[in-house]
Order: C-alpha cells, then structure tokens, then sequence
C-alpha cells in the first residue's frame, strides 16, 4: 500500500504541471570554446548496487523511468517490494527515518563499488542496447552538454529539492554521443567483468563493471572533447546545473551515454491529442494550410514523413490539413513549442493534452479531440539546432530505449 505522502505530493506537482508552458529555454548562445582544455567530462564513480540476498533479484527491483510510470504503475511498485528503486525517486515514497539510501545500505541491502565506469546492456523486444554509464560533471558554462528542449523552471526547482532530500540518483540522465570513443566499451566482455543479470519475461539486463585503470583512464581522459545532447532529463540536469549556480561549484550526476556511432537510438516525434477546440485554434491561427484527405491514410502517412521543422498535421473528425506555424519569438522554436503556446493562451491545462509517439493510434481522434503530428526529427538536425542556440519545446522528441533506473545507483 503506498503511503499517503504519495498522493499529496502528487497533488502538488499536477498544480505545477497545471501553470507549465512549453517555450522556457536557456536565453543565451554561449561561444564555442575548444572542449580539449578542459578536463574530463565523463568521471567514474563509486557505485551503488542491490545485494541479491538481501533485496531480493535485480530484475524485482528495477523500474521504468519515473515519466513512464502511471499512477497506479506507480503504486504497484512501490508495494511490490520495500527495496524496489522507486522508493528512492522522492522521499515521501519511503518516510521512514532518514534517508532511505543509507538505511537500505545499513541493512545490507546496497554495497558501494570503488570507483569504476559501467556498462549496461539492455535486451527487450528483440532489441539491444549498451549503455555507458558515469559520473557527468556539471559546470556552468561549459557547452559541452547540449539540451534539446525547453524545461520549465518551477519543475526545476522540484527536481533540485527532491534530489537533495533524496540523496542519490535512482536513474540515469539519457545523453546521446556521435563521437567515436577508444575503448569498445559497447562489447562490455571485452573491457570489464558482468557483475548482474535480471531476467523477466519483458526484458534481459546485464550490468557489467569496467574498473580496469587503464580503461578507466582511457574513458575518462576521451570524455573531454565528446559533446552529449541530452535526450531524456532535461528537467534533472538543469537542477543540478542550478546547483553548480547557487554553490559557485561544480556538480554531477549519473548520466547514461548512448553511442549513436554504433548503436543508433529510435527518435521519434511526440504528437499530440488535444481539445477540438485547440485544434480547431491552431488551424485558424496557422500562416498557411495545405488540405489533406482525411479518409486516405496513405496521404496523411505521406504528410507526416514530408513535414519540417515548423509544419505540423492538424486531424480534427471532420479535416486534414498540413499547417505552417508563425516563426517563433527567441530561443524555442519548432511547431510543437508553437501548437502548445496556442493552447496555452486558451487556457488550456497542460494535463488536457496527450502526448504519443505511435502515428497509427492517432489517425482517428475522438469526436472531441484532435490530433497535431509534429515532424520527425533527426539527430544531425537537433545537434545542429543547439549549436545554434535554439531548442524545441517540452515534450517534443522521445528518445528509444531509455535506461532503467536501479541497475547502479549513485550517491549524491
């Protein structure tokens, strides 16, 4: 049964949720400094795993993404088990005494690696991927860490509270790497040794540790002139770079690095279901429209595969027609930022609108609904975009697979 806290706190963030707006982004382009003078941008770190005797099997304890999770998910969790890692995602989730992570390690239910670099391999619907999994160092003004979207800063201000309460990172931040690395971290037997295994019906997970100094140093020393674009967390790596802000000191977090040199990530555009009322707005305010059938799905296919960077197709039960979006005002840009600030000046709550990565499912929106298909973006195009000082609205993009929180965990 999961504690009352829970849905308190609940209560509280769908009122932050209610007052969010997609177009907050950083305001200024900083210059590019050459990211070989500085120091490593990816460290290794002591990390925190689950005691199989203690906590019970690994594949018991791990979860989704905290976004993932809905609320009942969420409950199911957090009973299914006392050391189940969601606990640990904010402190009302485990209101024992003190902290929950330093409990749990009293127990004996967490022991502390030396410092090492990881690696987790994550099988699940047919598909493989390799994640590289560090110490991120957080530094104001360093460019070396794009974001890609907007966040909102009272979310901000959310995250950096929970994490100092907490204590630990319960997941990773999801950052995407285009540079080739020295060491072939991603044939995890080949550098480190395999520390866990989970298996389930859903998924196969490996945890392998790459504690070797020479491949730690090797990793360490290449990290400083990579360059990630954040592809989930925006909302944590902004509040710990608040942090570095408010201290006048550098921070980190955990961080998962996916190599898209030689394992590509799905990136997907994420559409939206809103009110017909909105719909209807976005099609009136549109600075031109091109009509499309919409009894033939072959052309709405084809209008959403052709769409650029500030198009979007609006589907109402009774039209079709590919919009071209007003230019926006500042840093954000795309049409996604732009179909939300029109729903925002309606006002429109935040939780009115759905957000959907799966083109099929929205073809035929309900009576009093409609459907905005936003381009599919490219990972060239967006690492462009930041370079230039620009990013896309909130939840605009959805990065496949995403770590899973649990498999190593870091102290705060």
């Amino acid at each position: 049964m999961v504690r009352k806290g829970v849905d308190v706190h609940d209560r509280r963030m769908r009122r932050v949720e209610h007052a969010r707006t997609a177009t907050r982004a950083p305001s200024d382009h900083r210059p590019e400094v050459d990211p070989s003078t500085r120091g490593p941008l990816v460290r290794p770190f002591p990390g925190l795993r689950y005691v199989p005797s203690v906590a019970g099997p690994l594949a018991s304890l791990l979860a989704p993404p905290h976004t993932e999770l809905d609320r009942a998910s969420r409950r199911a969790l957090l009973a299914s088990s006392p050391y189940v890692v969601t606990h640990l995602e904010r402190p009302e989730y485990d209101p024992g005494p003190g902290r929950a992570v330093t409990r749990w390690s009293a127990q004996g239910a967490l022991v502390q690696d030396a410092p090492g670099f990881y690696v987790v391999r994550q099988e699940q619907e047919g598909r493989s991927q390799h994640f590289l999994l560090g110490q991120l160092d957080v530094r104001v003004g360093d460019d070396r860490v794009h974001a890609h979207e907007g966040v909102f800063q009272q979310a901000v201000e959310a995250r950096l509270e929970r994490l100092e309460a907490t204590g630990v990172d319960s997941e990773p931040v999801l950052v995407v790497d285009s540079h080739p690395w020295p060491v072939p971290w991603t044939d995890p037997s080949t550098v480190g040794h395999l520390l866990d295994v989970a298996d389930d019906d859903l998924r196969h997970v490996e945890v392998w540790g790459l504690h070797d100094p020479d491949v730690v140093a090797r990793l360490s020393s290449a990290s400083a002139s990579h360059r990630f674009l954040i592809a989930d967390g925006h909302h944590r790596h902004a509040a710990v770079l608040r942090a570095a802000q408010r201290d006048g000191a550098p921070r980190s977090l955990l961080v998962a690095v996916a190599d898209d040199t030689t394992e590509p990530v799905d990136l997907r555009a994420l559409h939206r279901i809103v009110p017909r009322a909105v719909a209807e707005e976005v099609l009136r305010r549109a600075h031109r429209r091109r009509d499309v059938d919409d009894e033939d799905v072959t052309a709405l296919r084809g209008a959403i595969e052709g769409l650029g960077l500030d198009q979007a197709l609006v589907v109402t039960g009774s039209s079709a027609a590919v919009i071209d979006c007003p230019p926006m005002v500042g840093p954000t840009t795309g049409s996604g930022a732009w179909v939300d600030s029109v729903a925002l000046s309606l006002g429109t709550a935040s939780s009115e609108t759905r957000y959907r990565a799966d083109v099929e499912g929205m073809m035929r929106p309900p009576e009093d609904r409609g459907a905005v298909f936003l381009p599919k973006p490219q990972i060239g195009a967006l690492q462009e975009m930041v370079r230039r000082g620009q990013v896309l609205g909130r939840k605009t993009t959805s990065f496949r697979p995403k770590p899973l929180a649990g498999t190593v965990l870091r102290l705060r």
